[in-house]
């Protein structure tokens, strides 16, 4: 007959079966359950005093087991009641000031904040107009296509132009108007990804996955970008033929390191290293500029040569009192940098230069030639004179490869017309006639630079011997006697008393 001995209440009771002592006791769910009690090594106890204590420390291992599991529940409950508060906190308003809060990779310009809190602010009043929503949470993917879908089809939602007259001191009387036209792929890829970076970076706030991001699944629009192109040799020469001088600072800054404007504007003396001595010009040749571009926050370090040192001097001494290379265009860009972008753009039309060119589709047409096309001729004229990519990239400031490359995509399009013009003639069986003198030119130039890298230590003596007998006019005469045959193969005939 089995023998039963109570327990305080919660805590089960032991029992015994013939040789064997039981626990029967009630789980976190209520249901009664028996074991076996078993000692520390797995065999049956034999004694009531034992099954006791085997049973106590059982009872105790689960009762805190139990307090785990219930205190992790509380915490998890916890959490999504905080999350549910901070969803509904969350206004659509404030949603944007809230996601600047957040660590970015990349710290953007005021400038283009500004224009970031405008495609957030257009989102904000087509689901306010449309849906009468109110907090973040409340968006959902419904609204986000319906809302991308509009703006592709018939531009922004609001449509009202506005601006603060204490911020636009120089504009010309304003007349209300209403914006109209359709957004290029580009401008409508930018509002999708600002509206969606917002979500991104509150998902934690909102208790939102990846996925549940109601901007996730919308594609953004295939890019048919319009090249922006360089100014010829003509137009390089017409530009720097008379300009003011403000411009022919910027210009000669410009197209000599390959900054962009904001950066050449404010280019500091700091930044430029400088050899100083009393009563001499400083000189800047072999020098370098070290500076954190604006963009892109990049440390470049750009080498200066003869031409942007000679115009360093002479600047120097013009402002070198003065924080910045160029004062006038520093106050000019920090304060209202639209008015020296349209100086530049004047200039260049004043010039008889097209800038501008329609596209299809478009109601604006887009610009093609304005600074920035300096910075395309530095890296373009970099890479017809064999400048390595890393080394370009490493002066511009570029973040890939792929962007130095697209960027020097005009010298590689040279580079293969000039390569199909020699290929004329093929239909007619004739050749255009090469200027033989100049390809047997270049070839030996390239010889001489061939040997000159590769060649031994003795080679080079050598060859610098030769090269003094040449300047002394020592061969003058004994000179080598060269001819092109017709097939463009180079025959040296030497002359009997000739030693080399």
């Amino acid at each position: 007959m089995a023998t039963r001995k109570r327990r305080s209440k919660g805590n089960g009771h032991v029992f015994k079966v013939k040789d064997t002592f039981y626990l029967q006791y009630r789980t976190a769910t209520h249901e009664r359950k028996s074991i076996t009690l078993r000692n520390a090594d797995g065999e049956k106890v034999k004694t009531e005093r034992e099954a006791q204590a085997v049973a106590h420390e059982f009872l105790l291992r689960e009762h805190k087991i139990l307090e785990i599991e219930t205190r992790e529940e509380y915490l998890e409950k916890r959490a999504k009641l905080k999350k549910l508060k901070a969803r509904l906190s969350i206004s659509l308003e404030d949603a944007f000031d809230l996601h600047l809060l957040k660590p970015h990779t990349r710290i953007a310009s005021k400038k283009i904040e500004n224009v970031n809190r405008r495609y957030w602010a257009d989102f904000v009043a087509y689901l306010k107009d449309n849906y009468g929503l109110e907090t973040l949470d409340s968006v959902e993917k419904e609204h986000c296509e319906a809302y991308i879908a509009y703006i592709r089809q018939n531009g922004r939602w609001n449509r009202k132009i506005s601006y603060v007259k204490e911020n636009c001191p120089e504009r010309k009387k304003f007349k209300d108007y209403e914006y109209g036209g359709k957004l290029s792929n580009t401008t409508l890829n930018r509002y999708q990804s600002v509206c969606k970076a917002v979500f991104t970076f509150l998902s934690s706030d909102l208790g939102y996955t990846i996925e549940e991001n109601p901007f996730f699944h919308i594609q953004p629009l295939k890019l048919e970008p319009v090249d922006r192109e360089i100014f010829t040799e003509e137009e390089l020469t017409m530009l720097f033929a008379n300009p003011p001088p403000l411009l022919r600072g910027l210009f000669t800054i410009g197209i000599c390191t390959g900054l962009r404007l904001g950066d050449v504007a404010t280019l500091r003396w700091k930044e430029i290293e400088v050899e100083l001595k009393s009563g001499e010009l400083p000189n800047f040749w072999g020098g370098e500029i070290h500076r954190v571009t604006r963009k892109t926050k990049t440390l470049v370090h750009i080498p200066i040569e003869k031409e942007l040192s000679d115009y360093l001097s002479m600047q120097w001494l013009i402002s070198n009192q003065n924080e910045y290379v160029l004062p006038e265009a520093a106050a000019l860009y920090l304060g209202h940098s639209g008015i020296l972008s349209n100086r530049i753009r004047s200039y260049i039309t004043s010039l008889g230069i097209e800038k501008q060119r329609e596209i299809p589709g478009r109601i604006r047409k887009q610009s093609v030639k304005d600074f920035h096309s300096l910075r395309h001729c530095f890296c373009y004229y970099a890479g017809i004179r064999g400048v390595p990519l890393p080394v370009v990239q490493s002066i511009v400031g570029h973040m890939t490869t792929a962007m130095t490359r697209h960027y020097q995509n005009h010298a590689d399009r040279e580079a293969r017309r000039k390569g199909i013009a020699m290929m004329q003639g093929l239909l007619t069986g004739t050749q255009t006639e090469k200027p033989q003198l100049n390809s047997t030119s270049d070839l030996l130039r390239n010889r001489l630079t061939e040997f000159a890298q590769n060649g031994s230590e003795m080679q080079i003596l050598q060859l610098n011997v030769l090269l003094d007998k040449l300047l002394t006019n020592e061969f003058s005469m004994s000179r080598p006697q060269l001819t092109v045959s017709e097939n463009d193969s180079i025959n040296i005939k030497k002359q009997p008393d000739e030693v080399l």
